[in-house]
Protein backbone atom coordinates (compact mmCIF):
# COMPACT_ATOMS: atom_id res chain seq x y z
CA UNK A 1 0.00 0.00 0.00
CA UNK A 2 2.47 2.41 0.83
CA UNK A 3 4.89 1.06 -2.45
CA UNK A 4 1.56 2.56 -4.56
CA UNK A 5 1.42 5.57 -2.58
CA UNK A 6 4.54 6.27 -3.52
CA UNK A 7 4.12 5.55 -7.10
CA UNK A 8 0.97 7.45 -7.37
CA UNK A 9 2.39 10.35 -5.65
CA UNK A 10 5.60 10.44 -8.19
CA UNK A 11 3.04 10.36 -11.63
CA UNK A 12 1.34 13.12 -10.16
CA UNK A 13 4.39 15.09 -9.46
CA UNK A 14 5.94 14.37 -13.08
CA UNK A 15 2.49 15.13 -14.63
CA UNK A 16 2.39 18.37 -12.91
CA UNK A 17 5.87 19.45 -13.60
CA UNK A 18 5.88 18.41 -17.67
CA UNK A 19 5.42 20.63 -20.47
CA UNK A 20 3.18 19.44 -23.36
CA UNK A 21 4.57 21.19 -26.87
CA UNK A 22 2.01 23.76 -28.57
CA UNK A 23 1.45 22.86 -32.36
CA UNK A 24 1.22 25.79 -34.28
CA UNK A 25 -2.73 25.79 -35.51
CA UNK A 26 -2.77 24.84 -39.28
CA UNK A 27 -4.90 27.56 -39.70
CA UNK A 28 -2.77 30.65 -38.80
CA UNK A 29 0.08 29.50 -41.03
CA UNK A 30 0.35 31.43 -44.18
CA UNK A 31 1.35 29.43 -47.71
CA UNK A 32 4.74 30.33 -49.04
CA UNK A 33 4.40 33.70 -51.94
CA UNK A 34 4.92 31.02 -54.45
CA UNK A 35 1.74 28.99 -53.43
CA UNK A 36 -0.26 31.64 -52.73
CA UNK A 37 0.48 32.72 -56.15
CA UNK A 38 -0.57 29.20 -57.82
CA UNK A 39 -3.75 29.36 -55.27
CA UNK A 40 -4.96 32.92 -56.77
CA UNK A 41 -4.01 31.77 -60.08
CA UNK A 42 -6.25 28.91 -59.85
CA UNK A 43 -9.19 31.45 -59.78
CA UNK A 44 -10.18 29.83 -63.00
CA UNK A 45 -9.18 26.59 -62.82
CA UNK A 46 -12.88 25.39 -61.89
CA UNK A 47 -14.19 27.35 -65.21
CA UNK A 48 -11.70 25.76 -67.79
CA UNK A 49 -11.67 22.64 -66.59
CA UNK A 50 -15.21 23.02 -66.85
CA UNK A 51 -15.14 24.09 -70.74
CA UNK A 52 -12.87 21.61 -71.17
CA UNK A 53 -14.23 18.57 -69.89
CA UNK A 54 -17.70 18.65 -69.08
CA UNK A 55 -20.13 16.99 -71.12
CA UNK A 56 -22.65 19.93 -69.56
CA UNK A 57 -20.75 22.92 -71.24
CA UNK A 58 -21.03 20.87 -74.74
CA UNK A 59 -24.79 20.40 -74.30
CA UNK A 60 -25.10 24.17 -73.55
CA UNK A 61 -22.96 24.97 -76.88
CA UNK A 62 -24.58 22.77 -79.02
CA UNK A 63 -27.68 23.68 -77.99
CA UNK A 64 -27.34 27.29 -78.29
CA UNK A 65 -25.62 26.76 -81.67
CA UNK A 66 -29.13 24.40 -82.82
CA UNK A 67 -31.46 27.38 -81.30
CA UNK A 68 -29.27 29.61 -83.53
CA UNK A 69 -29.97 27.75 -86.56
CA UNK A 70 -33.73 27.82 -86.12
CA UNK A 71 -33.78 31.67 -85.82
CA UNK A 72 -31.97 31.78 -89.16
CA UNK A 73 -34.59 30.02 -90.59
CA UNK A 74 -36.78 32.37 -89.20
CA UNK A 75 -35.02 35.25 -90.09
CA UNK A 76 -34.52 34.60 -93.91
CA UNK A 77 -37.85 33.84 -93.81
CA UNK A 78 -38.56 37.67 -92.84
CA UNK A 79 -37.57 40.48 -94.61
CA UNK A 80 -38.31 42.86 -91.75
CA UNK A 81 -35.72 40.54 -89.14
CA UNK A 82 -32.48 42.09 -87.62
CA UNK A 83 -30.85 40.93 -84.81
CA UNK A 84 -28.44 44.31 -85.18
CA UNK A 85 -29.89 47.23 -82.47
CA UNK A 86 -27.36 49.44 -84.88
CA UNK A 87 -29.05 48.72 -88.03
CA UNK A 88 -31.44 51.33 -89.56
CA UNK A 89 -32.88 52.55 -92.70
CA UNK A 90 -34.44 50.41 -95.05
CA UNK A 91 -32.43 47.32 -95.16
CA UNK A 92 -35.07 44.45 -96.48
CA UNK A 93 -32.96 44.57 -99.47
CA UNK A 94 -29.41 44.04 -97.93
CA UNK A 95 -27.77 40.84 -98.35
CA UNK A 96 -27.82 38.58 -95.28
CA UNK A 97 -25.05 38.12 -92.44
CA UNK A 98 -24.05 36.64 -89.14
CA UNK A 99 -22.16 38.44 -87.01
CA UNK A 100 -19.78 36.12 -84.11
CA UNK A 101 -17.45 36.79 -81.44
CA UNK A 102 -14.27 34.50 -82.09
CA UNK A 103 -12.73 33.86 -78.27
CA UNK A 104 -15.07 31.30 -76.10
CA UNK A 105 -17.98 31.78 -78.62
CA UNK A 106 -16.62 30.32 -81.78
CA UNK A 107 -13.07 29.13 -80.92
CA UNK A 108 -12.02 27.40 -77.44
CA UNK A 109 -8.87 28.79 -75.77
CA UNK A 110 -9.34 26.25 -72.84
CA UNK A 111 -5.66 24.66 -73.36
CA UNK A 112 -4.11 28.58 -73.32
CA UNK A 113 -6.14 29.12 -70.04
CA UNK A 114 -4.96 25.82 -68.54
CA UNK A 115 -1.17 27.01 -69.39
CA UNK A 116 -1.31 30.01 -67.69
CA UNK A 117 -3.12 28.65 -64.56
CA UNK A 118 0.13 25.91 -64.03
CA UNK A 119 2.02 29.10 -64.17
CA UNK A 120 0.26 30.39 -61.52
CA UNK A 121 -1.53 33.02 -63.54
CA UNK A 122 -5.01 33.91 -64.82
CA UNK A 123 -3.53 35.73 -68.11
CA UNK A 124 0.33 36.37 -69.44
CA UNK A 125 0.95 38.30 -73.04
CA UNK A 126 3.75 36.54 -73.71
CA UNK A 127 1.75 33.34 -73.20
CA UNK A 128 -0.94 34.84 -74.87
CA UNK A 129 0.78 35.71 -77.77
CA UNK A 130 2.70 32.15 -78.16
CA UNK A 131 -0.77 30.79 -78.08
CA UNK A 132 -2.32 33.08 -80.47
CA UNK A 133 0.82 32.53 -83.26
CA UNK A 134 0.34 28.14 -82.66
CA UNK A 135 -3.37 29.25 -84.67
CA UNK A 136 -4.35 25.64 -82.39
CA UNK A 137 -7.65 26.72 -81.13
CA UNK A 138 -10.17 23.88 -81.56
CA UNK A 139 -14.09 24.97 -82.97
CA UNK A 140 -16.54 25.94 -79.58
CA UNK A 141 -19.07 22.82 -79.86
CA UNK A 142 -21.71 23.68 -82.76
CA UNK A 143 -20.10 26.47 -84.54
CA UNK A 144 -18.76 24.54 -86.97
CA UNK A 145 -22.03 23.53 -88.46
CA UNK A 146 -23.70 26.92 -87.80
CA UNK A 147 -21.38 27.99 -89.77
CA UNK A 148 -21.05 25.70 -92.70
CA UNK A 149 -25.48 25.69 -92.50
CA UNK A 150 -25.14 29.64 -92.72
CA UNK A 151 -23.09 29.36 -96.19
CA UNK A 152 -25.12 27.17 -97.16
CA UNK A 153 -28.16 29.52 -97.17
CA UNK A 154 -26.26 32.53 -98.44
CA UNK A 155 -25.36 34.01 -95.43
CA UNK A 156 -22.48 35.72 -94.90
CA UNK A 157 -20.38 35.31 -91.73
CA UNK A 158 -18.63 38.56 -89.89
CA UNK A 159 -16.16 37.85 -86.95
CA UNK A 160 -15.48 40.81 -84.71
CA UNK A 161 -13.13 40.24 -82.07
CA UNK A 162 -11.28 42.67 -79.77
CA UNK A 163 -8.05 41.05 -80.81
CA UNK A 164 -5.69 43.32 -82.15
CA UNK A 165 -4.30 42.87 -85.85
CA UNK A 166 -1.21 43.75 -85.34
CA UNK A 167 0.34 41.24 -84.21
CA UNK A 168 -2.47 38.79 -83.45
CA UNK A 169 -3.87 39.11 -86.98
CA UNK A 170 -1.51 36.53 -89.01
CA UNK A 171 -2.27 33.51 -86.61
CA UNK A 172 -6.29 34.59 -86.05
CA UNK A 173 -6.60 34.23 -89.64
CA UNK A 174 -4.59 31.05 -89.76
CA UNK A 175 -6.78 29.37 -87.26
CA UNK A 176 -10.25 30.36 -88.57
CA UNK A 177 -8.70 28.71 -92.35
CA UNK A 178 -7.43 25.63 -90.50
CA UNK A 179 -10.69 25.04 -88.51
CA UNK A 180 -12.74 25.89 -92.06
CA UNK A 181 -14.50 28.76 -91.56
CA UNK A 182 -16.20 30.52 -94.19
CA UNK A 183 -13.82 33.28 -95.35
CA UNK A 184 -14.92 35.93 -97.77
CA UNK A 185 -12.81 35.95 -100.88
CA UNK A 186 -14.52 39.40 -101.86
CA UNK A 187 -14.34 41.67 -98.66
CA UNK A 188 -12.71 41.40 -95.10
CA UNK A 189 -15.24 39.62 -92.70
CA UNK A 190 -12.52 39.04 -89.66
CA UNK A 191 -12.90 42.75 -87.97
CA UNK A 192 -10.27 43.13 -85.43
CA UNK A 193 -9.59 45.91 -82.95
CA UNK A 194 -8.19 48.46 -84.55
CA UNK A 195 -8.42 47.79 -88.22
CA UNK A 196 -9.57 51.10 -88.26
CA UNK A 197 -9.04 54.23 -85.69
CA UNK A 198 -12.81 54.46 -84.80
CA UNK A 199 -12.83 50.73 -84.09
CA UNK A 200 -11.90 50.51 -80.36
CA UNK A 201 -12.91 47.92 -77.23
CA UNK A 202 -16.98 48.44 -77.79
CA UNK A 203 -17.70 46.62 -81.27
CA UNK A 204 -20.79 48.58 -81.69
CA UNK A 205 -18.81 50.63 -84.34
CA UNK A 206 -18.35 47.02 -86.59
CA UNK A 207 -21.34 46.09 -85.96
CA UNK A 208 -22.79 48.91 -87.18
CA UNK A 209 -20.20 49.02 -90.39
CA UNK A 210 -21.94 45.18 -90.97
CA UNK A 211 -25.49 46.72 -90.56
CA UNK A 212 -24.61 49.51 -93.34
CA UNK A 213 -24.47 46.86 -95.77
CA UNK A 214 -25.92 43.40 -94.80
CA UNK A 215 -29.21 42.73 -93.01
CA UNK A 216 -28.00 41.03 -89.82
CA UNK A 217 -29.95 37.81 -89.31
CA UNK A 218 -27.94 36.43 -86.00
CA UNK A 219 -25.68 37.62 -83.06
CA UNK A 220 -23.50 35.30 -81.47
CA UNK A 221 -21.67 36.05 -78.54
CA UNK A 222 -20.20 35.47 -74.83
CA UNK A 223 -20.37 39.07 -73.72
CA UNK A 224 -22.51 41.73 -73.64
CA UNK A 225 -20.58 43.90 -75.24
CA UNK A 226 -21.09 41.60 -78.22
CA UNK A 227 -24.12 42.62 -78.42
CA UNK A 228 -24.85 46.09 -76.93
CA UNK A 229 -22.16 48.82 -76.00
CA UNK A 230 -21.75 47.49 -72.49
CA UNK A 231 -18.07 47.21 -72.15
CA UNK A 232 -17.97 50.25 -69.51
CA UNK A 233 -21.80 49.98 -68.49
CA UNK A 234 -21.94 49.57 -64.65
CA UNK A 235 -23.37 46.55 -63.15
CA UNK A 236 -26.93 48.54 -63.27
CA UNK A 237 -26.65 49.60 -66.57
CA UNK A 238 -25.82 46.00 -67.43
CA UNK A 239 -29.06 45.08 -65.79
CA UNK A 240 -30.82 47.83 -67.61
CA UNK A 241 -29.46 46.60 -70.87
CA UNK A 242 -31.21 43.11 -70.30
CA UNK A 243 -34.28 44.24 -69.52
CA UNK A 244 -34.49 46.48 -72.35
CA UNK A 245 -33.27 43.22 -74.84
CA UNK A 246 -35.02 40.13 -72.91
CA UNK A 247 -37.18 39.74 -76.14
CA UNK A 248 -34.01 39.16 -78.29
CA UNK A 249 -32.34 36.82 -76.12
CA UNK A 250 -32.73 33.23 -77.47
CA UNK A 251 -34.54 34.72 -80.20
CA UNK A 252 -32.08 37.29 -82.28
CA UNK A 253 -29.10 37.07 -79.47
CA UNK A 254 -27.23 33.90 -78.60
CA UNK A 255 -24.82 33.98 -75.39
CA UNK A 256 -22.40 31.33 -75.12
CA UNK A 257 -20.93 30.50 -71.21
CA UNK A 258 -17.63 32.16 -70.21
CA UNK A 259 -17.07 31.60 -66.90
CA UNK A 260 -13.80 32.82 -66.76
CA UNK A 261 -13.44 36.24 -67.85
CA UNK A 262 -15.52 39.34 -69.70
CA UNK A 263 -16.71 42.86 -69.38
CA UNK A 264 -18.49 41.44 -66.15
CA UNK A 265 -15.73 41.50 -64.22
CA UNK A 266 -14.92 45.09 -64.88
CA UNK A 267 -17.91 46.08 -63.85
CA UNK A 268 -18.41 44.77 -60.40
CA UNK A 269 -14.46 44.95 -59.47
CA UNK A 270 -13.46 48.07 -61.35
CA UNK A 271 -10.68 48.87 -63.28
CA UNK A 272 -7.53 49.71 -61.03
CA UNK A 273 -4.65 47.34 -61.69
CA UNK A 274 -3.49 44.91 -59.55
CA UNK A 275 -2.07 41.32 -59.54
CA UNK A 276 -3.97 37.80 -60.22
CA UNK A 277 -4.15 37.75 -55.77
CA UNK A 278 -5.49 41.54 -55.67
CA UNK A 279 -7.84 40.53 -58.44
CA UNK A 280 -8.88 37.21 -56.66
CA UNK A 281 -9.54 39.31 -53.53
CA UNK A 282 -12.18 41.73 -54.66
CA UNK A 283 -14.15 38.76 -56.27
CA UNK A 284 -13.99 37.13 -52.99
CA UNK A 285 -15.17 40.48 -51.10
CA UNK A 286 -17.97 40.96 -54.13
CA UNK A 287 -19.42 37.63 -52.65
CA UNK A 288 -22.95 37.61 -51.67
CA UNK A 289 -23.49 35.50 -48.38
CA UNK A 290 -27.45 36.93 -47.79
Amino acid sequence: MKRFAVIVATLTTFACTSTTPTATPVATQQPPAATQQQQCGDSILSGTLWLQSSAEYRAVAWGTYAAARRALDRALADPAWSAAAEQSGSFASLPPAVILDLDETSIDNGVFEARAIKAGKTYDDKLWDQWVAESAAIAVPGAPEFLAYAKSKGVTPFYITNRDNDPEGPGTLRNLQKLGFPLSDREDTLLMRGDKPEWTSDKSGRRAYVAQRYRVLVVLGDDLNDFANAREATVADRDAIMERTRNWWGERWFMLPNPLYGSWERALLGSAPGDDCVKHQRKRDALRVN
